[in-house]
């Protein structure tokens, strides 16, 4: 696991119940990548 990736960021966020709170600037490719792992694991998916 990538400490530094956005995307497991945010699964690790989402999945130690820590609240949304997304650190990255909204328009960047940073902040859609930690969306994206936060609602992977709300989603249930948290295997990759």
């Amino acid at each position: 696991m990538d400490d530094n990736d956005p995307f497991e960021q945010g699964k690790r966020a989402c999945f130690n119940r820590e609240p949304h709170h997304n650190p990255y600037p909204k328009d960047s490719e940073a902040y859609r990548r930690w969306e994206a792992g936060y609602k992977f694991v709300e989603r249930g998916l948290v295997a990759v």
